[in-house]
């Protein structure tokens, strides 16, 4: 008999469970320092317009990794926060963006990936994150914040990150 392997790889010392309020989440069982890389996340790609859950990581304009149809891997369950501790590098890995302290929440700002599609529905998210930057709603355009492309700097998947540099004057 195989085993089903999951699409994506998360650090040993990541664990998946109930939140208060919000459903299940990625917690950290010991402290994880700066720069740890935390998952390599992995899916089917499929385009944005297709995705039949809110459960994905988009990975450019019109594309997004999905575990697809109701079956979810552990990367599914990384919440967001409108103060998060863990950000995107390159287009598929999550990584600490400062130390996580053991039974810490790891989550991610969504505007680090998010961004208008072509041919699907708007993307807006009642925010419950409760951080004391928390924006209220997010939106798929989050992502052209000042503020936000100021604290995430280097923190956002590739394609969001290039268009940041060519606005600050990319050739």
């Amino acid at each position: 008999m195989s085993e089903t392997k999951p699409f994506s790889w998360m650090h040993p010392a990541l664990e998946v469970r109930d939140t208060a309020g919000k459903g299940r989440g990625v917690f950290a069982r010991t402290n994880l320092p700066k720069g740890e890389k935390l998952c390599v996340l992995g899916g089917y790609v499929i385009r944005v317009a297709e995705i039949e859950d809110d459960l994905g990581l988009q990975i450019d304009e019109n594309f997004v990794l999905s575990s697809g149809g109701g079956s979810h891997g552990h990367d599914d369950y990384f919440n967001h926060s409108c103060e998060p501790n863990a950000g995107i590098k390159g287009q598929i890995i999550l990584m600490a963006m400062r130390d996580i302290h053991a039974g810490e929440e790891v989550c991610f700002d969504y505007a680090m990936c998010l961004h208008a599609a072509l041919d699907a529905p708007r993307y807006e998210l009642s925010c419950q994150c409760g951080a004391t930057l928390c924006r209220g709603v997010i939106t798929e355009d989050d992502w052209q914040l000042p503020e936000l492309q100021a604290r995430y700097n280097g923190f956002f998947s590739w394609y969001i990150q290039e268009k940041i540099d060519c606005q600050r004057g990319c050739r």
